[in-house]
Protein backbone atom coordinates (compact mmCIF):
# COMPACT_ATOMS: atom_id res chain seq x y z
CA UNK A 1 0.00 0.00 0.00
CA UNK A 2 1.30 3.61 -0.57
CA UNK A 3 2.83 5.22 2.59
CA UNK A 4 3.59 8.59 3.29
CA UNK A 5 6.75 9.61 4.52
CA UNK A 6 7.46 12.85 6.46
CA UNK A 7 7.78 14.60 3.40
CA UNK A 8 5.59 13.73 1.19
CA UNK A 9 2.46 15.70 3.64
CA UNK A 10 0.81 18.94 1.87
CA UNK A 11 2.04 21.95 3.76
CA UNK A 12 -1.66 22.33 3.69
CA UNK A 13 -4.68 20.32 3.28
CA UNK A 14 -7.90 21.29 1.11
CA UNK A 15 -10.91 19.60 2.58
CA UNK A 16 -14.12 19.01 1.01
CA UNK A 17 -17.89 21.05 2.96
CA UNK A 18 -19.03 17.52 3.46
CA UNK A 19 -16.85 15.79 6.03
CA UNK A 20 -19.70 13.23 7.42
CA UNK A 21 -19.72 14.58 10.53
CA UNK A 22 -15.90 14.04 11.19
CA UNK A 23 -16.50 9.94 10.25
CA UNK A 24 -15.79 9.62 7.12
CA UNK A 25 -13.27 6.60 7.67
CA UNK A 26 -17.04 4.82 8.43
CA UNK A 27 -18.54 5.66 4.53
CA UNK A 28 -14.42 4.02 3.30
CA UNK A 29 -15.50 1.22 5.82
CA UNK A 30 -18.65 0.43 4.00
CA UNK A 31 -17.82 0.80 0.68
CA UNK A 32 -14.68 -1.43 0.84
CA UNK A 33 -17.04 -3.92 2.05
CA UNK A 34 -19.72 -3.47 -0.37
CA UNK A 35 -17.15 -3.80 -3.16
CA UNK A 36 -15.04 -6.89 -1.86
CA UNK A 37 -18.49 -8.73 -0.40
CA UNK A 38 -19.83 -8.47 -4.57
CA UNK A 39 -16.34 -9.72 -5.82
CA UNK A 40 -16.79 -12.82 -3.26
CA UNK A 41 -20.59 -13.03 -4.56
CA UNK A 42 -19.14 -13.43 -8.31
CA UNK A 43 -17.12 -15.97 -7.23
CA UNK A 44 -19.44 -18.05 -5.20
CA UNK A 45 -22.28 -17.64 -7.82
CA UNK A 46 -21.17 -21.01 -9.63
CA UNK A 47 -21.02 -22.99 -6.38
CA UNK A 48 -25.16 -22.49 -6.25
CA UNK A 49 -26.16 -21.92 -9.65
CA UNK A 50 -24.50 -25.29 -10.47
CA UNK A 51 -27.26 -27.56 -9.16
CA UNK A 52 -30.24 -25.38 -11.36
CA UNK A 53 -28.64 -25.53 -14.76
CA UNK A 54 -30.55 -28.37 -16.35
CA UNK A 55 -32.13 -26.41 -18.24
CA UNK A 56 -28.83 -26.41 -20.50
CA UNK A 57 -29.65 -29.63 -21.73
CA UNK A 58 -30.62 -30.56 -25.33
CA UNK A 59 -33.48 -32.90 -25.99
CA UNK A 60 -31.32 -35.90 -27.32
CA UNK A 61 -28.07 -34.65 -25.63
CA UNK A 62 -26.73 -33.90 -22.33
CA UNK A 63 -24.82 -30.61 -21.29
CA UNK A 64 -21.08 -31.23 -20.84
CA UNK A 65 -21.62 -29.11 -16.79
CA UNK A 66 -22.68 -32.45 -15.86
CA UNK A 67 -19.53 -34.24 -16.87
CA UNK A 68 -17.42 -34.74 -12.94
CA UNK A 69 -13.97 -33.63 -14.74
CA UNK A 70 -14.85 -30.34 -15.92
CA UNK A 71 -17.12 -29.50 -13.08
CA UNK A 72 -14.34 -30.05 -11.06
CA UNK A 73 -12.55 -27.41 -12.73
CA UNK A 74 -14.93 -24.93 -12.85
CA UNK A 75 -14.89 -25.72 -9.02
CA UNK A 76 -11.20 -24.66 -9.08
CA UNK A 77 -10.69 -22.30 -11.75
CA UNK A 78 -11.33 -19.37 -9.62
CA UNK A 79 -8.41 -20.72 -7.12
CA UNK A 80 -6.22 -20.48 -9.93
CA UNK A 81 -7.01 -17.00 -10.72
CA UNK A 82 -6.62 -15.91 -7.30
CA UNK A 83 -3.07 -17.10 -7.85
CA UNK A 84 -2.59 -15.27 -10.91
CA UNK A 85 -3.83 -12.16 -9.23
CA UNK A 86 -1.84 -12.58 -5.88
CA UNK A 87 1.95 -13.34 -7.24
CA UNK A 88 2.50 -9.74 -8.34
CA UNK A 89 0.08 -8.08 -5.72
CA UNK A 90 2.27 -7.54 -3.17
CA UNK A 91 4.51 -5.48 -5.04
CA UNK A 92 1.58 -3.59 -7.11
CA UNK A 93 -0.01 -2.19 -3.54
CA UNK A 94 3.28 -1.28 -2.81
CA UNK A 95 4.13 0.48 -5.99
CA UNK A 96 0.19 1.91 -6.98
CA UNK A 97 -2.10 1.25 -3.88
CA UNK A 98 -4.74 -0.31 -3.34
CA UNK A 99 -7.22 1.98 -4.82
CA UNK A 100 -5.85 1.39 -8.59
CA UNK A 101 -5.58 -2.81 -7.56
CA UNK A 102 -8.44 -3.34 -5.84
CA UNK A 103 -10.05 -1.59 -8.76
CA UNK A 104 -8.45 -3.63 -11.54
CA UNK A 105 -9.11 -6.61 -9.91
CA UNK A 106 -13.10 -5.72 -8.87
CA UNK A 107 -13.34 -5.25 -13.43
CA UNK A 108 -12.04 -8.21 -13.66
CA UNK A 109 -14.55 -9.90 -11.61
CA UNK A 110 -17.23 -8.25 -12.88
CA UNK A 111 -16.49 -8.68 -16.72
CA UNK A 112 -16.01 -12.55 -15.72
CA UNK A 113 -19.90 -13.14 -14.62
CA UNK A 114 -21.19 -10.85 -16.53
CA UNK A 115 -20.33 -13.04 -19.77
CA UNK A 116 -20.55 -15.96 -17.36
CA UNK A 117 -23.92 -17.00 -18.40
CA UNK A 118 -23.08 -16.22 -21.97
CA UNK A 119 -20.43 -18.24 -22.56
CA UNK A 120 -22.03 -21.69 -21.22
CA UNK A 121 -24.17 -21.77 -24.27
CA UNK A 122 -20.68 -21.52 -26.58
CA UNK A 123 -17.42 -22.84 -25.00
CA UNK A 124 -15.79 -24.93 -21.79
CA UNK A 125 -12.66 -23.27 -22.11
CA UNK A 126 -14.14 -19.67 -22.06
CA UNK A 127 -16.45 -20.46 -19.08
CA UNK A 128 -13.24 -21.21 -17.15
CA UNK A 129 -11.64 -18.01 -18.73
CA UNK A 130 -14.60 -16.27 -16.92
CA UNK A 131 -13.91 -18.29 -13.74
CA UNK A 132 -10.21 -16.89 -13.90
CA UNK A 133 -11.58 -13.48 -14.20
CA UNK A 134 -13.85 -14.16 -10.90
CA UNK A 135 -11.05 -15.49 -8.96
CA UNK A 136 -8.81 -12.90 -10.11
CA UNK A 137 -11.15 -10.67 -8.56
CA UNK A 138 -11.32 -12.41 -5.45
CA UNK A 139 -7.14 -12.64 -5.20
CA UNK A 140 -6.82 -9.52 -3.10
CA UNK A 141 -9.43 -9.50 -0.76
CA UNK A 142 -7.41 -11.13 2.06
CA UNK A 143 -5.30 -8.17 1.66
CA UNK A 144 -7.24 -5.52 1.84
CA UNK A 145 -9.08 -6.78 4.82
CA UNK A 146 -5.62 -6.67 6.68
CA UNK A 147 -4.10 -3.42 5.11
CA UNK A 148 -6.86 -1.02 5.61
CA UNK A 149 -7.69 -0.89 9.37
CA UNK A 150 -3.68 -0.22 9.43
CA UNK A 151 -4.69 3.05 7.95
CA UNK A 152 -8.04 4.14 7.78
CA UNK A 153 -9.00 2.90 11.37
CA UNK A 154 -7.88 4.86 14.48
CA UNK A 155 -5.91 3.05 17.13
CA UNK A 156 -8.93 1.61 18.90
CA UNK A 157 -11.00 1.10 16.35
CA UNK A 158 -8.95 -1.48 14.46
CA UNK A 159 -10.04 -4.48 15.44
CA UNK A 160 -13.61 -3.21 14.99
CA UNK A 161 -13.22 -2.51 10.96
CA UNK A 162 -10.60 -5.44 11.01
CA UNK A 163 -14.00 -7.59 12.14
CA UNK A 164 -16.34 -5.88 9.69
CA UNK A 165 -14.43 -6.15 6.64
CA UNK A 166 -13.58 -9.83 7.54
CA UNK A 167 -17.16 -10.31 7.47
CA UNK A 168 -17.25 -10.17 3.87
CA UNK A 169 -16.37 -13.63 3.58
CA UNK A 170 -20.01 -14.34 5.39
CA UNK A 171 -22.12 -11.85 4.17
CA UNK A 172 -21.31 -13.06 0.11
CA UNK A 173 -22.76 -16.06 1.35
CA UNK A 174 -25.79 -14.66 3.34
CA UNK A 175 -26.64 -12.91 0.26
CA UNK A 176 -25.38 -15.03 -2.73
CA UNK A 177 -27.06 -18.07 -1.66
CA UNK A 178 -30.84 -17.20 -1.14
CA UNK A 179 -30.94 -14.77 -3.94
CA UNK A 180 -29.79 -17.48 -5.88
CA UNK A 181 -32.23 -19.81 -4.61
CA UNK A 182 -35.05 -17.46 -5.24
CA UNK A 183 -33.76 -16.66 -9.08
CA UNK A 184 -33.30 -20.08 -9.57
CA UNK A 185 -36.83 -20.74 -9.40
CA UNK A 186 -38.10 -17.54 -11.00
CA UNK A 187 -39.09 -17.12 -14.24
CA UNK A 188 -35.69 -15.76 -14.69
CA UNK A 189 -33.87 -18.73 -14.40
CA UNK A 190 -30.12 -18.94 -13.23
CA UNK A 191 -28.90 -17.05 -15.51
CA UNK A 192 -30.37 -13.64 -14.25
CA UNK A 193 -27.65 -14.65 -11.05
CA UNK A 194 -24.97 -13.60 -13.28
CA UNK A 195 -26.15 -10.25 -14.54
CA UNK A 196 -27.37 -8.87 -11.53
CA UNK A 197 -24.53 -9.46 -9.21
CA UNK A 198 -21.73 -8.42 -12.37
CA UNK A 199 -23.96 -5.09 -12.65
CA UNK A 200 -24.12 -4.35 -9.27
CA UNK A 201 -20.49 -4.90 -8.63
CA UNK A 202 -19.64 -2.99 -11.27
CA UNK A 203 -21.34 -0.15 -10.15
CA UNK A 204 -19.61 -0.40 -6.45
CA UNK A 205 -16.09 -0.42 -8.19
CA UNK A 206 -16.65 3.06 -10.40
CA UNK A 207 -17.56 4.23 -6.84
CA UNK A 208 -14.66 2.42 -5.47
CA UNK A 209 -12.57 3.88 -7.75
CA UNK A 210 -13.75 7.68 -7.79
CA UNK A 211 -14.40 7.78 -4.32
CA UNK A 212 -11.48 6.00 -2.30
CA UNK A 213 -8.18 7.15 -1.21
CA UNK A 214 -4.88 4.86 0.32
CA UNK A 215 -4.61 7.33 2.94
CA UNK A 216 -6.88 9.65 5.01
CA UNK A 217 -4.48 12.42 4.69
CA UNK A 218 -5.19 12.38 0.99
CA UNK A 219 -9.01 12.50 1.33
CA UNK A 220 -10.78 15.81 0.87
CA UNK A 221 -13.34 14.73 3.34
CA UNK A 222 -11.22 13.84 6.00
CA UNK A 223 -11.66 16.82 8.32
CA UNK A 224 -8.50 17.93 10.03
CA UNK A 225 -10.20 16.68 13.40
CA UNK A 226 -10.91 13.17 12.05
CA UNK A 227 -7.40 13.13 10.83
CA UNK A 228 -5.84 13.44 13.69
CA UNK A 229 -8.01 11.06 15.44
CA UNK A 230 -7.26 8.59 13.16
CA UNK A 231 -3.44 9.42 12.86
CA UNK A 232 -2.42 9.42 16.64
CA UNK A 233 -0.53 6.84 17.92
CA UNK A 234 0.56 6.25 14.67
CA UNK A 235 4.43 5.87 13.59
CA UNK A 236 4.79 7.94 10.32
CA UNK A 237 7.28 5.77 7.89
CA UNK A 238 8.75 6.35 4.77
CA UNK A 239 8.42 3.56 2.24
CA UNK A 240 9.74 0.40 3.06
CA UNK A 241 11.19 -2.64 1.34
CA UNK A 242 8.86 -5.75 2.72
CA UNK A 243 11.92 -7.59 5.04
CA UNK A 244 10.49 -11.18 3.13
CA UNK A 245 13.39 -13.14 4.78
CA UNK A 246 13.15 -11.80 8.22
CA UNK A 247 9.15 -12.45 7.85
CA UNK A 248 8.84 -15.73 6.73
CA UNK A 249 11.93 -16.79 9.87
CA UNK A 250 9.15 -15.56 12.66
CA UNK A 251 8.25 -17.94 14.59
CA UNK A 252 4.72 -15.93 15.03
CA UNK A 253 4.04 -15.85 11.72
CA UNK A 254 4.70 -19.42 10.99
CA UNK A 255 2.41 -21.03 13.60
CA UNK A 256 -0.33 -18.54 12.35
CA UNK A 257 -0.54 -19.52 8.53
CA UNK A 258 -0.18 -23.01 9.81
CA UNK A 259 -3.31 -22.65 12.01
CA UNK A 260 -5.07 -20.86 9.02
CA UNK A 261 -4.52 -23.38 6.71
CA UNK A 262 -6.07 -25.73 8.45
CA UNK A 263 -9.13 -23.39 9.54
CA UNK A 264 -9.30 -22.38 5.86
CA UNK A 265 -9.45 -25.91 4.81
CA UNK A 266 -12.52 -26.64 7.13
CA UNK A 267 -14.03 -23.15 6.07
CA UNK A 268 -13.80 -23.46 2.40
CA UNK A 269 -14.90 -26.78 2.12
CA UNK A 270 -18.45 -25.82 3.65
CA UNK A 271 -18.19 -22.53 1.74
CA UNK A 272 -17.83 -24.41 -2.32
CA UNK A 273 -19.89 -27.69 -1.07
CA UNK A 274 -22.12 -26.20 1.46
CA UNK A 275 -24.92 -26.20 -0.91
CA UNK A 276 -24.16 -29.63 -2.65
CA UNK A 277 -24.12 -31.28 1.14
CA UNK A 278 -27.36 -29.54 2.02
CA UNK A 279 -29.05 -31.02 -1.43
CA UNK A 280 -27.53 -34.50 -2.02
CA UNK A 281 -26.72 -35.77 1.43
CA UNK A 282 -29.20 -33.41 3.90
CA UNK A 283 -31.59 -33.53 0.73
CA UNK A 284 -32.94 -29.68 0.96
CA UNK A 285 -34.65 -28.17 -2.19
CA UNK A 286 -33.29 -25.86 -4.03
CA UNK A 287 -34.59 -22.79 -2.55
CA UNK A 288 -34.37 -24.16 1.34
CA UNK A 289 -30.72 -24.76 0.67
CA UNK A 290 -30.27 -21.75 -0.57
CA UNK A 291 -31.59 -20.29 3.10
CA UNK A 292 -29.95 -22.78 4.94
CA UNK A 293 -26.36 -22.10 3.42
CA UNK A 294 -26.70 -18.38 4.03
CA UNK A 295 -27.73 -18.52 8.03
CA UNK A 296 -24.70 -20.01 9.37
CA UNK A 297 -23.14 -16.85 7.63
CA UNK A 298 -25.08 -14.44 9.24
CA UNK A 299 -24.77 -16.60 12.55
CA UNK A 300 -20.80 -16.06 12.12
CA UNK A 301 -20.79 -12.67 11.24
CA UNK A 302 -23.07 -11.39 14.00
CA UNK A 303 -20.20 -13.27 16.42
CA UNK A 304 -17.38 -11.55 13.93
CA UNK A 305 -18.83 -8.22 15.31
CA UNK A 306 -18.99 -8.40 18.52
CA UNK A 307 -15.94 -10.22 18.73
CA UNK A 308 -14.19 -7.11 17.31
CA UNK A 309 -16.17 -4.41 20.13
CA UNK A 310 -15.21 -7.27 22.99
CA UNK A 311 -11.46 -7.35 21.68
CA UNK A 312 -11.16 -3.96 21.54
CA UNK A 313 -12.73 -3.06 24.58
CA UNK A 314 -11.01 -6.20 26.57
CA UNK A 315 -8.07 -4.08 27.74
CA UNK A 316 -8.07 -5.81 30.94
CA UNK A 317 -6.30 -8.80 29.90
CA UNK A 318 -2.98 -8.82 27.26
CA UNK A 319 -3.49 -9.45 23.20
CA UNK A 320 -2.22 -12.51 23.83
CA UNK A 321 -4.80 -13.76 26.09
CA UNK A 322 -7.57 -12.17 23.96
CA UNK A 323 -6.45 -13.29 20.06
CA UNK A 324 -5.56 -17.06 21.81
CA UNK A 325 -8.63 -17.53 22.93
CA UNK A 326 -10.42 -16.57 20.01
CA UNK A 327 -8.42 -18.25 17.92
CA UNK A 328 -9.13 -21.99 19.88
CA UNK A 329 -12.48 -21.03 20.56
CA UNK A 330 -12.86 -20.46 16.95
CA UNK A 331 -11.34 -23.67 15.48
CA UNK A 332 -12.34 -26.13 17.99
CA UNK A 333 -15.76 -24.96 16.85
CA UNK A 334 -15.09 -25.76 13.50
CA UNK A 335 -13.71 -28.79 14.30
CA UNK A 336 -16.36 -30.07 16.74
CA UNK A 337 -19.10 -29.44 13.81
CA UNK A 338 -17.42 -31.43 11.81
CA UNK A 339 -17.05 -34.13 13.99
CA UNK A 340 -20.95 -34.04 14.88
CA UNK A 341 -21.88 -33.99 10.92
CA UNK A 342 -19.67 -36.95 10.62
CA UNK A 343 -21.33 -38.85 13.44
CA UNK A 344 -24.98 -38.16 13.05
CA UNK A 345 -27.45 -39.64 11.00
CA UNK A 346 -29.89 -37.19 11.63
CA UNK A 347 -30.95 -34.01 9.11
CA UNK A 348 -31.50 -31.74 12.22
CA UNK A 349 -27.98 -32.88 14.00
CA UNK A 350 -26.04 -32.66 11.27
CA UNK A 351 -27.83 -29.37 9.93
CA UNK A 352 -27.27 -27.50 13.44
CA UNK A 353 -23.13 -28.53 13.65
CA UNK A 354 -23.05 -27.41 9.94
CA UNK A 355 -24.60 -24.30 11.03
CA UNK A 356 -22.37 -23.97 14.31
CA UNK A 357 -19.23 -25.28 12.37
CA UNK A 358 -19.02 -21.90 10.30
CA UNK A 359 -20.63 -19.67 13.00
CA UNK A 360 -17.24 -20.58 14.92
CA UNK A 361 -15.13 -20.19 11.97
CA UNK A 362 -16.19 -16.84 11.85
CA UNK A 363 -14.13 -15.59 15.53
CA UNK A 364 -10.57 -16.44 14.17
CA UNK A 365 -10.20 -12.96 12.55
CA UNK A 366 -9.87 -12.01 15.88
CA UNK A 367 -7.25 -14.92 16.90
CA UNK A 368 -4.91 -15.58 14.16
CA UNK A 369 -5.26 -12.62 11.53
CA UNK A 370 -5.41 -10.13 14.58
CA UNK A 371 -2.41 -11.48 15.76
CA UNK A 372 -0.67 -11.22 12.45
CA UNK A 373 -1.52 -7.72 12.66
CA UNK A 374 0.13 -6.88 15.67
CA UNK A 375 2.85 -8.53 14.83
CA UNK A 376 4.10 -7.67 11.24
CA UNK A 377 2.25 -3.83 11.25
CA UNK A 378 3.25 -2.09 8.14
CA UNK A 379 4.41 -5.34 6.40
CA UNK A 380 0.98 -7.32 7.17
CA UNK A 381 -0.07 -6.62 3.65
CA UNK A 382 2.74 -9.22 2.90
CA UNK A 383 1.62 -11.63 5.61
CA UNK A 384 -1.92 -11.80 4.29
CA UNK A 385 -1.02 -11.75 0.95
CA UNK A 386 0.25 -15.57 1.66
CA UNK A 387 -2.85 -16.45 3.77
CA UNK A 388 -4.63 -15.55 0.49
CA UNK A 389 -2.30 -17.84 -1.33
CA UNK A 390 -2.72 -20.59 0.87
CA UNK A 391 -6.71 -20.33 0.39
CA UNK A 392 -6.28 -20.27 -3.24
CA UNK A 393 -4.55 -23.39 -2.97
CA UNK A 394 -6.77 -24.98 -0.34
CA UNK A 395 -9.65 -24.29 -2.76
CA UNK A 396 -8.11 -25.57 -5.64
CA UNK A 397 -7.37 -28.60 -3.85
CA UNK A 398 -10.82 -29.46 -2.13
CA UNK A 399 -12.56 -30.02 -5.58
CA UNK A 400 -10.25 -32.64 -6.15
CA UNK A 401 -10.54 -34.32 -2.49
CA UNK A 402 -14.22 -34.39 -3.13
CA UNK A 403 -13.84 -36.26 -6.24
CA UNK A 404 -11.84 -38.90 -4.36
CA UNK A 405 -13.77 -38.97 -1.28
CA UNK A 406 -17.36 -38.11 -2.22
CA UNK A 407 -17.78 -39.20 -5.87
CA UNK A 408 -21.30 -41.00 -5.26
CA UNK A 409 -22.33 -38.31 -2.80
CA UNK A 410 -23.36 -40.68 0.27
CA UNK A 411 -23.59 -39.89 3.59
CA UNK A 412 -20.98 -42.46 4.32
CA UNK A 413 -18.10 -40.81 2.29
CA UNK A 414 -18.98 -37.29 3.56
CA UNK A 415 -18.91 -38.73 7.26
CA UNK A 416 -15.11 -39.87 6.34
CA UNK A 417 -14.09 -36.89 4.75
CA UNK A 418 -15.30 -34.47 7.62
CA UNK A 419 -13.33 -36.42 9.97
CA UNK A 420 -9.94 -36.47 8.19
CA UNK A 421 -10.77 -32.96 8.24
CA UNK A 422 -11.65 -32.13 12.05
CA UNK A 423 -8.66 -34.43 13.04
CA UNK A 424 -6.58 -32.02 10.45
CA UNK A 425 -7.74 -28.67 12.13
CA UNK A 426 -6.90 -30.13 15.58
CA UNK A 427 -3.07 -30.67 14.44
CA UNK A 428 -2.24 -27.36 12.39
CA UNK A 429 -3.76 -25.61 15.45
CA UNK A 430 -1.96 -26.80 18.35
CA UNK A 431 1.04 -24.84 18.29
CA UNK A 432 -0.37 -21.30 17.46
CA UNK A 433 -1.04 -20.92 21.85
CA UNK A 434 1.99 -22.00 22.30
CA UNK A 435 4.44 -19.76 20.22
CA UNK A 436 2.33 -16.47 19.45
CA UNK A 437 3.57 -13.87 20.76
CA UNK A 438 1.89 -10.20 21.06
CA UNK A 439 4.61 -8.32 20.44
CA UNK A 440 5.51 -5.86 17.29
CA UNK A 441 8.41 -7.43 15.24
CA UNK A 442 11.92 -5.96 15.49
CA UNK A 443 11.90 -5.74 11.28
CA UNK A 444 9.11 -3.30 11.88
CA UNK A 445 10.97 -1.22 14.25
CA UNK A 446 13.92 -0.85 11.50
CA UNK A 447 14.00 2.85 9.99
CA UNK A 448 10.77 4.23 11.38
CA UNK A 449 10.42 8.30 11.23
CA UNK A 450 9.34 10.12 13.98
CA UNK A 451 5.76 10.34 15.56
CA UNK A 452 3.40 12.15 12.90
CA UNK A 453 2.29 14.37 16.22
CA UNK A 454 6.20 15.52 16.05
CA UNK A 455 6.43 15.10 12.49
CA UNK A 456 3.59 17.98 11.89
CA UNK A 457 4.86 20.37 14.41
CA UNK A 458 8.13 20.62 12.60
Amino acid sequence: MKVVGSNDFPQIRKTATIVFWNHTRLTILILVLTCITASLMNSLSFNFSVICMNDLDGPNSTHWIHETNKKSMLFSAPSIGALIGLLPSVPLISKFGVRYVLSFCGFCSSLGTLLFPITMEFNFYFVVLCRLLQGIGTSVVFTVVGTIPVHWASSDEMGTFLAILSCSFQLSNVFCMPISGILCESTWGWRSIYFIFGIFSLFAYIVFFLYFRDTPRFHRNVSHKELKKIEVGKNLRRRQQVPYREIIHDQTILVSWLSVTGGNTGFFLLVLFGPTYLRDVLHFDVKATGFASALPFLISAAFKFLAGAISDRSTCVSEKIRFTIFAIASQIGLAVGFCIMSLSSSKTVAQIAYTFAIASSGLNVMGVVKCCQIRSRQHVHFVVAMISISAAIIQFIIPILIAIFCPDNTSEQWSRLFICVSIFIIATNIPFPILARDESAEYTKEKLAMPIEEAQSK
